[in-house]
């Protein structure tokens, strides 16, 4: 009865369309003039996330008009606290707190009242945890999946039937929360809200079973028929506003590739791989997810066709600003792409020019000096220093310190060899901009005749270093 239940409200989720939700309330003792904002995450959809704000007027009141493209979680925030909420095309939902109380205490009411408030129950019974930095990171193949701290703690220490029966239980408490709450409020959620609530329990207990099976397979000489709940969660659903089924979604589809044993081609494998086993919005959404990871791990020549073939053949269209964005930023750094010159001074007032270095092979390191995973990899190029010198390759390394104090100290106290400039101290553009560097440590190796070079498969400096001597090699 639940999964047939499931499967009929499971369609209302594919019928909404992008309308604005609107969102009202009073946060009691709050200074008139204090902003709030509705917060709307919808990189999955575009690479966006959408603020939209308002202003507590003289009686500590809101109101704030919210575009939602796809039913799902949204958070209101107020000062440094933020607060889960659900948020569907055309809702209304009235929020009153406390400034002092706030994010514990909070009432719902409006159309969307009763949803929050099942959804406050859920939230705390689930341990909802919305902060990255809480998490283990594995991977599947070449796809990173996380595991809540917490969570990791007991898939280390469980073996497989006292974990899947904790699980199961998990699963049997958060469905008879919600049937409880229809039961006694028949009137007070939506369909809608009921298919993306069972969507995130099911995908909840499937995604962290189908990350056990795989990460501690090995440990606990784990059976295929252990992978037996696949078949109670199946891929098939277009309910991509579930942030667990997208998460479950990227984590199968790698999986199943890792079962194929295809060592190479592992990106264009799972991109056709995936119109086998998914479709509509659920095929567009995963395809757009692999493009976004591959450009992301600079896959360049793999992953470039398929980026052409996402782009004539899919339907979707809202999915085309993710790739393209991400296109347009890593397009430019691309292997046999021209790496953009650059002159800048070092700490001796000499300029380095990228020309300078043409006929060698450089090795281009952008770091800071608060980045402490940047400071040990510069410490193993100093072990490579000689060879890679005696072997025509040069190493430069650009800060992106805004300071050029934290600069100047970091570099007396590690006398890092190799040339060093400031991004910012550049006589044109800032280096990391027009490198296109959001985030240190990064790397780029670029060839003798200017032009980007593969990177190594692996992070690691001694990966980075032999990928140097490789192309230097081959070059000669």
């Amino acid at each position: 009865m639940f999964k047939s239940r499931l499967s009929f409200i499971l369609l209302l989720l594919c019928a909404q369309q992008a309308h604005a939700a609107l969102v009202s309330g009073l946060v009691r003792n709050a200074s008139p003039g204090t902003a709030v904002e509705i917060i709307v995450p919808h990189h999955y959809l575009d690479g966006r996330t959408t603020r939209f704000r308002g202003i507590l007027d003289g009686q500590s009141r809101f109101n704030i008009e919210a575009e939602i493209p796809e039913p799902g979680i949204a958070f209101f925030a107020f000062n440094d606290d933020r607060l889960a909420i659900f948020l569907a095309a055309d809702d209304t939902l009235t929020l009153n707190t406390d400034v002092f109380q706030f994010p514990v205490v909070v009432t719902f009411g409006g159309k969307n009242g009763g949803n929050n408030r099942l959804f406050q129950e859920y939230a705390k019974l689930s341990l909802l945890d919305f902060n990255e930095f809480n998490n283990i990171r594995f991977k599947i193949g070449q796809a990173w999946v996380v595991v809540e701290d917490p969570m990791n703690g007991r898939m280390e220490n469980l073996p497989p039937d006292v974990f899947k029966s904790a699980m199961d239980a998990e699963l049997t408490t958060a469905r008879a929360l919600v049937d409880g709450f229809t039961t006694q409020y028949p009137q007070a959620i939506d369909p809608v809200f009921e298919a993306w609530l069972q969507t995130e329990i099911t995908y909840n207990w499937a995604y962290h079973l189908l990350v056990y099976g795989h990460v501690y397979g090995g440990r606990f000489n784990i059976q295929p028929a252990f992978f037996d709940f696949l078949y109670e969660a199946p891929i098939t659903q277009n309910a991509i506003g579930s942030g667990w089924y997208r998460q479950f979604t990227v984590a199968f589809m790698a999986r199943q590739q890792v079962k194929t044993g295809q060592t190479d081609n592992y990106w264009s494998g799972q991109y056709y791989l995936a119109e086998k086993l998914l479709s509509g919005k659920s095929l567009a959404f995963f395809r757009s997810e692999l493009l976004a990871t591959a450009f992301s791990a600079e896959h360049f020549t793999e992953i470039l066709p398929l980026y052409t073939h996402f782009l004539q053949k899919n339907p979707f269209t809202l999915f085309d600003d993710k790739v393209e964005g991400l296109y347009q930023k890593y397009a430019r750094v691309s292997p046999g792409v021209a790496a953009p010159v650059f002159e800048a001074l070092d700490r001796n007032g000499q300029a380095v020019r990228l020309t300078q270095f043409y006929g060698k092979t450089v090795y281009l390191n952008f770091w800071a000096s608060w980045c402490g995973a940047c400071l040990r990899k510069m410490e193993f190029f100093d072990e490579f220093e000689a060879e890679l010198s005696a072997n025509n390759i040069e190493i430069i390394n650009v800060s992106v310190d805004e300071n050029p104090a934290n600069w100047e100290t970091a570099l007396s106290n590690h006398p890092f060899k190799g040339h060093h400039v400031l991004a910012s101290a550049s006589t044109g553009r800032n280096i990391a901009s027009i490198y296109g560097v959001e985030a240190v440590p990064q790397y780029f190796i670029i060839d003798k005749n200017g032009l980007f070079e593969v990177k190594a498969m692996g992070g690691h400096p001694n990966d980075v270093r032999q990928k140097l001597l490789d192309i230097s090699q081959k070059r000669q």
